[in-house]
């Protein structure tokens, strides 16, 4: 008889204790909001006694059996955390099993060149910078790019990152994202659009990104692009030339300026540029494949933003004679 009262005992006891543990497990832990990080190759121990000193456990030992009932002791993941106020050791074992780290936003700007893409993602702290200088010049064969070139290769974007991430990795996952924007975009083209292959819609969408003050013109200045290069006329655009200046660009563009000898001065070259010219936005490189109805060979900034579009060489003249050289008149 005593042995089972002994037994009964031990169950309850048994019992009360695993109750009390489950309880534990789910009770939040209230703690000032904080970040930190977990070193790579720290033991389950270490990490335990370091989430106690932090107040986001108050038990270093009980989340060990935690970890050890749910098989995960060396499963925990390194990184920066962002704990919240409040938290329940079942969620706090999610977490760092998961490796749910803290996560940075880092945004590619639209209508960029790919150097001042580097200058921006250099200035991210969360990015690494430890890694070796990446040249412009030789970024597509460094990062192994799909696209025959790295300029416009990149889909501008938010994307969200840990600490630590090198600027090649951003890279690759927003050349990735471009290459996966661009094949739908593709599939949704226009049957009797002037180009002929994803290259060339990016690199055309590149030039309706640089030269649309307004979204709503995006898609008539690609129409005008695919009447041209369907007329076999030069493309005319001015930022073409003033990314062929590079660095010789003041800020001022100059009847002379448009004579510059470059594969990408339209004003000289037929066709499309050799590669893109800037960062072209979703919204520009679906224009690109999906140009608005219209007969309009020419465009003209209005200096609000839009653009005034002419079917005319007469008509283009009258608009670019009151949209610019009558106001630049003092």
């Amino acid at each position: 008889m005593k042995a089972f009262l002994a037994s009964i005992g031990v169950l309850l006891f048994a019992l009360c204790t695993g109750l009390w543990f489950q309880n534990w497990t789910e009770s939040p832990v209230e703690n000032p909001a904080l970040i930190l990080t977990i070193e790579p190759g720290s033991p389950s121990s270490a990490v335990a006694r370091q989430l106690q000193d932090a107040g986001v456990t108050n038990s270093a030992m009980l989340f060990r059996i935690l970890l050890k009932i749910q098989g995960r002791e060396t499963a925990l993941k390194a990184g920066e955390y962002a704990f919240p106020a409040s938290m329940a050791p079942l969620e706090l074992a999610e977490m760092v099993v998961l490796g749910r780290v803290k996560q940075y936003p880092i945004t590619l700007r639209e209508g960029i060149t790919i150097r001042e893409l580097l200058a921006d993602l250099q200035a991210y702290p969360a990015l690494s910078q430890a890694q070796p200088e990446l040249n412009p010049e030789a970024l597509q064969e460094v990062l192994g790019l799909e696209l025959p070139f790295a300029e416009g290769a990149f889909l501008p974007d938010t994307y969200f990152v840990e600490k630590g991430t090198s600027i090649r990795q951003l890279l690759g996952r927003a050349h990735a994202e471009l290459l996966a924007f661009l094949e739908v975009a593709w599939s949704e083209r226009q049957s009797d659009i002037a180009i002929s292959s994803p290259q060339e819609a990016l690199i055309l969408a590149s030039l309706i990104e640089k030269e649309s003050g307004l979204a709503e013109d995006r898609a008539q200045i690609s129409q005008v692009f695919h009447e041209r290069l369907r007329r076999n006329m030069r493309l005319q655009t001015d930022p073409t030339v003033i990314f062929a200046l590079g660095a010789q660009f003041d800020g001022d563009l100059r009847r002379r300026d448009l004579k510059v000898d470059s594969p990408f001065n339209t004003y000289r070259v037929k066709g499309l540029t050799p590669t893109p010219i800037a960062l072209p936005s979703k919204a520009a490189i679906m224009a690109s494949v999906k140009p608005a109805a219209g007969e309009f060979l020419y465009f003209v900034a209005r200096g609000d933003g839009s653009s005034q579009f002419s079917r005319t060489l007469e008509e283009h003249n009258e608009a670019v004679y009151r949209y610019q050289l009558q106001r630049n008149t003092p």
